[in-house]
């Protein structure tokens, strides 16, 4: 490719019947400066080809590193999502066997609770049942004494019963001696 330069260097043999000097030279000098402006123009839209194919390529690599990026985020995100859910199901299948084994205490608790009230209406049913002999029994020795006094004796002075077997004293004594 012919530069400015070859351009003003180039020198025409001189024959006789050619071309005007001063019109040759006047064309070489504004193709020189046509050439130039257009030769420069030349390089500049070269280099800012080369900026440009440089610039796409960055532009190409940068692209690579936000897909390889974007992927890496979604993998990301995807195991974090998994981790999540395997983290929430352990902790249901937690609480569920938490729940299950309180649901368990509370059911044992209720069984214990009611094995005891059986037991204690068991030995209130057992009092009662003993009370009443006990009560039945004073009663028939009551009655058996009055029939077996006549009518008057056995009180003292101030009238209360005697102390033999039939009083307050004595029945106390005849039902903690049965244990109760």
């Amino acid at each position: 490719m012919l530069t400015p330069l070859d351009i003003n260097k180039k020198e025409f043999r001189r024959s006789l019947r050619g071309y005007s000097c001063e019109e040759v030279d006047e064309f070489l000098a504004q193709l020189l400066k046509d050439y130039t402006q257009v030769f420069r123009e030349n390089q500049e839209l070269r280099e800012r080809i080369l900026y440009l194919e440089a610039e796409l390529e960055r532009f190409n690599r940068l692209e690579n590193t936000l897909k390889e990026t974007l992927v890496m985020a979604q993998k990301a995100a995807e195991e974090a999502r998994e981790n999540a859910r395997q983290e929430a199901e352990a902790l249901l299948k937690q609480a569920e066997a938490r729940a299950q084994s309180m649901i368990a205490q509370a059911r044992n608790k209720a069984a214990e609770i009611e094995r005891y009230q059986a037991s204690l209406e068991a030995r209130v049913r057992s009092f009662k049942a003993r009370w009443r002999s006990f009560l039945l029994a004073q009663l028939e020795l009551l009655e058996g004494e009055e029939q077996a006094a006549p009518a008057g004796e056995g009180l003292d002075e101030a009238g209360e019963g005697s102390s033999e077997g039939g009083g307050p004293a004595g029945g106390e004594q005849a039902f903690g001696e049965q244990g109760i």
